[in-house]
C-alpha cells in the first residue's frame, strides 16, 4: 500500500476573473484554468519533479479545472493521471441546482495525452451532499487508493478535496490549507516508537513556495 500523499488543489480558474462567464459558459460550473492557473499548475510540476520524490500514481477529480491541473503537472513529472469522480468538488445544494456538468471521460482523454480512464471509479459522488457528507467521500476514494497503489501518490482536486484526504488518513482537518496550487503532504508513520500501525501524519499544508 502507498505510504505518502501529496495533494495539490487546483490552479485560478476562469470564472473568478471573467465577469461574463456566465453568459457565455458552456458548462456554467466547469470552468478552465486561467494562464497564471495554468502557470500555477506548471510549477507544482517543476518543483515535484526537481526535489519531489518520483510519483507511482497521480489520480485527479474529472473537472475541467482539475484535469488541466494534472496535465501540466504529469508533463513536467513524466506520468500518467487517472480520473477519479470520488475527489470532486462538494455537490454543494448552494451552489449548484443539479449534479454539476463535465466533460465526458472520453473527451478528457482524448483531449489530455497524460490522462487516461482504464478502470471503475473508486467512489460516484451523488447530488446533493452536504459538506461531512462529501469529506467522507473524498475520504474513503483515498483510504481505497492508498489500498490499490504502493510508494507515493499524488492526489489533484478541490479545496475540499485537500480536508476529505487529510482527514480521511490522519483523523483529523486540524492544520489543513488549502490555497491554489498549494502543496499538502501526509505520511504514514505507523510503527514508528510512539505511534500505531497503519498512523498517518500531516507533514504540511498549503505549501506554496514554488509559486
Amino acid at each position: 500500500m502507498a505510504d505518502v500523499v501529496w495533494a495539490v488543489r487546483h490552479g485560478e480558474r476562469q470564472d473568478t476573473v471573467d465577469p461574463d462567464w456566465e453568459a457565455h459558459a458552456e458548462r456554467l460550473h466547469d470552468p478552465p484554468l486561467t494562464e497564471l492557473g495554468r502557470w500555477a499548475a506548471w510549477r507544482v510540476g517543476r518543483r515535484l519533479a526537481e526535489s519531489g520524490p518520483p510519483f507511482d500514481a497521480v489520480y485527479a477529480s474529472p473537472f475541467l479545472r482539475t484535469v488541466e491541473t494534472a496535465d501540466e503537472i504529469c508533463r513536467e513529472i513524466r506520468r500518467e493521471g487517472r480520473l477519479e469522480p470520488g475527489l470532486g468538488e462538494h455537490r454543494n445544494p448552494e451552489w449548484f441546482d443539479a449534479e454539476p456538468e463535465t466533460l465526458p471521460v472520453d473527451e478528457l482523454t482524448a483531449r489530455f495525452d497524460t490522462i487516461r480512464a482504464d478502470r471503475e471509479p473508486y467512489v460516484r459522488p451523488t447530488f446533493p451532499e452536504t459538506g461531512a457528507a462529501a469529506t467522507a467521500r473524498v475520504g474513503e476514494t483515498v483510504r481505497r487508493i492508498v489500498a490499490d497503489e504502493p510508494g507515493t501518490v499524488l492526489v489533484v482536486g478541490h479545496g475540499l478535496t485537500i480536508g476529505g484526504v487529510v482527514d480521511g488518513l490522519v483523523g483529523s482537518t486540524d492544520g489543513v490549507d488549502a490555497p491554489l496550487c498549494g502543496l499538502t503532504r501526509v505520511e504514514q508513520v505507523g510503527g514508528e516508537e510512539g505511534t500505531e500501525a497503519g498512523e498517518w501524519r500531516l507533514d504540511f499544508s498549503g505549501d506554496t513556495s514554488h509559486l
